[in-house]
């Protein structure tokens, strides 16, 4: 006789019967509650979130391996993490089982080829209770980490412990359940007298915990422990049967287990670093100022969002006292696009009934009374406090994209309604009448150049590479000894290259990111032409943020050009050979991590490598580093809007800084070096800390007296 069980075993027919009308009840439910989500998703405008679905499919399978499979993300925080991994997994493990169960009962057994029998079986047993006993300790540890440790990040709900109980109990009585069946029942056919707790021990240790209840509970009658199975059975079905109701019925709470994974199936595949861009000519808006002027999958992000707070536990401003927490944005917006949209939804089906609402256009024109979403909902303050240096997104579980939100609701402020903070708008003008970001500079975009020998492209354009310098290296005093540095380097390598001079512009960066969508297209096009007048093929940047706008984001105008960030090229000389810089002396050196460099663009090894190159000493790594650094507070057109509200975030990170004991803080854009200059002062650690480029330390290597 081999191992088995029997389903339903001493449950009457019509019971079984009434289960199974339950479970059919329930998906029905389940199937109407997402089709009634979807009408209040498709509110927003059309997103193109189908194309290259061949790439698309290939993503998810590699961000459902490293993230769900291998909690990638999650274990970035320990505790949550493991908390996570336990219930997932045990979860997962639970749900497999029922679904073999099922399977082997209804469509094996009936045709006698059934597979839960003999060691399967007892296998199965055991993982399965294994899979249980894992989801419990997950439980507990959330019942702790909401109840009892409580972080900030959480914003817990009675909602929120309701579900945690019912999943608790569910797999509690299904423990006790599978005691009670060891200790009472036979399986049908087997010619077995007694239950398999006494008659095959062998059978059901495998399944531990059952096993485990069921001897503290061995020595009851019979009868008892028959009636205890029954008891246990009917509960255990009918919590099962509420816990899924209650789910369908509070949707927010366990859903998230079927939108996350579509979330990240349809996540944008622009690069990392590209906003979305408008069309300029077609727009009847040019931001989001209303809940349905998102698109589709953008209220769908609102939807995923499982209000974990880790985008808010890595947010620098919220972190510094800023009213931006992107948890709590995403979360206002959800709450207000349930309020409005049984509105938006009965205006639109009204529209339709009168055939008012012509092909294409926009069924929910007008937003119902209330509240202004931008303004009130989320505060300007909130919006303008965002440095879009994507520690949000990067943490993010569920890919919700927190950035393109943002900027969106800034075109709107500044495009549709002419409102910005003062000195934002001065850079916006700026930029406009001169062509560069640098208000107030009385230098030209040559004179840094003075005595360098640096060929022009309008004198002599046949050269490999074209060094574009950018705003700040060209024009900001500071920061022109950055360009000074790489041009030296570039020349000392032999490299081929040629600036713009006088006919550089701004790449655009900064309007786009204070949502001046339009001048940023102006500038972008101007650029792009220019570039292939010269017949441009490869560009050097020193500032990361003109590296991300002109790799990642001119290709939307037809400008595909090789980026190549001076740092990098800078690894590549001296691995090369093309440049031996000396060994400096002994710099307690650490190194600051560009958030649009290294969050936007993944790339952290060639800086270090340089550094490593020129330094006796090894580098000092702060904690916050690589993809978990802390933005210098320059990004999102911070650096030139006035900080006004909490903690400077540069003098957060100069603190940092200072807490590894470096006396060289080294980083590989001009923002942050500028960022730290002041920092450092407003410290009073002049004497302590310097902040300096790269291509800086590599110059002053170079001149060095070569160690012997």
């Amino acid at each position: 006789m081999e191992a088995t069980r029997e389903i339903f075993w001493s449950i009457p027919f019509i019971i079984q019967m009434l289960v199974y009308l339950a479970a059919i009840a329930a998906v029905a439910l389940i199937g109407y509650a997402v089709y009634r989500r979807y009408q209040m998703w498709m509110l927003g405008r059309p997103d193109k979130r189908f194309d290259n679905p061949g790439h698309r499919i290939w993503e998810f399978i590699k961000i459902t391996i490293l993230d769900a499979v291998f909690h990638r993300r999650f274990f970035r925080d320990p505790y949550p993490g493991i908390m996570h991994f336990c219930i997932f997994v045990g979860c997962i493990l639970l749900f497999l089982g029922a679904g073999l169960d099922f399977l082997n009962h209804y469509f094996f057994e009936p045709f006698n080829a059934g597979f839960m029998e003999g060691n399967f079986y007892i296998i199965a047993g055991g993982v399965w209770d294994f899979g249980g006993l894992l989801a419990l300790v997950g439980l507990v540890m959330a019942f702790i980490r909401r109840y009892i440790q409580r972080p900030k990040r959480l914003n817990t709900v009675c909602d929120d412990g309701i579900a945690l109980l019912l999943i608790f109990v569910v797999i509690a009585t299904g423990f006790f359940l599978e005691a009670f069946r060891m200790l009472a029942a036979i399986p049908h056919g087997s010619g077995l007298t007694q239950p398999e707790f006494y008659s095959h021990p062998e059978w059901s240790q495998a399944s531990f915990v059952g096993y485990w209840i069921a001897g503290m509970f061995a020595g009851l009658p019979e009868a008892t422990r028959l009636l205890w199975y029954q008891i246990l059975w009917y509960g255990h079905v009918i919590i099962t049967v509420g816990a899924v109701f209650y789910v369908i019925l509070a949707w927010d709470k366990l859903t998230h287990i079927l939108i996350s994974p579509v979330n990240v199936l349809f996540k944008t595949s622009r690069p990392k670093g590209a906003l979305s861009t408008v069309d300029l000519e077609n727009a009847e808006t040019y931001g989001v100022g209303r809940i349905q002027d998102f698109t589709w999958k953008q209220i769908f992000d609102l939807d995923a969002c499982t209000n974990c707070g880790r985008c808010q536990d890595r947010c620098p401003a919220y972190l510094t006292e800023k009213p931006l927490s992107p948890r709590k944005v995403i979360q206002d917006l959800k709450a207000y696009w349930l309020e409005q949209a049984p509105v938006l939804l009965a205006e639109k089906k009204a529209k339709a009934k009168v055939g008012a609402a012509s092909e294409g256009a926009d069924p929910a024109a007008e937003a119902p009374a209330g509240k202004a979403m931008v303004g009130e909902v989320i505060t300007e303050d909130e919006i303008w406090s965002c440095t879009t240096c994507r520690a949000c997104q990067d943490v993010c579980p569920v890919y919700i994209e927190h950035i393109d939100k943002i900027v969106d609701m800034r075109r709107h402020l500044v495009l549709d309604l002419a409102q910005i903070p003062e000195t934002g708008e001065a850079i916006l003008k700026c930029i406009e009448a001169r062509g560069h970001s640098c208000k107030g500079t009385t230098l030209t975009r040559t004179d840094w150049t003075a005595g360098l020998d640096i060929k022009q492209m309008s004198e002599d354009s046949n050269v490999e590479y074209l060094f574009y310098a950018g705003c700040a290296a060209s024009l900001e005093e500071r920061s022109t000894k950055i360009a000074i540095a790489t041009a030296k380097i570039l020349k000392a390598a032999g490299v081929s290259f040629g600036i713009l001079g006088v006919e550089e512009m701004c790449c655009g960066e900064p309007a786009r990111r204070l949502g001046n969508e339009y001048l940023y297209q102006t500038l972008a096009a101007q650029n792009v032409e220019t570039f292939k007048n010269y017949k441009v093929k490869k560009i050097i940047t020193m500032c990361p943020h003109c590296f991300n706008t002109l790799k990642n984001e001119y290709p939307q105008f037809g400008g595909d050009f090789e980026i190549i960030h001076h740092s990098t090229f800078i690894s590549r000389l001296i691995e090369e050979g093309k440049i031996k810089p000396a060994l400096m002396k002994e710099y307690r050196m650490t190194y600051h991590d560009s958030c649009y460099l290294g969050r936007h663009n993944d790339i952290y090894n060639p800086q270090r490598h340089v550094l490593q190159s020129i330094n006796k000493l090894p580098l000092l790594e702060m904690e916050r580093s690589r993809n978990n650094g802390f933005c210098c507070g320059g990004g999102g057109g911070r650096f030139w809007m006035e900080e006004r509200i909490g903690k400077r975030i540069s003098e957060t990170r100069v603190e940092q800084i200072l807490e590894t004991g470096a006396e060289v803080v080294a980083t590989a854009c001009p923002y942050c070096v500028q960022m730290f200059v002041d920092a450092i002062k407003a410290k009073g650690a002049e004497e302590k800390l310097v902040a300096k480029d790269i291509a800086e330390l590599v110059a002053e290597a170079m001149e060095a007296e070569p160690k012997h």
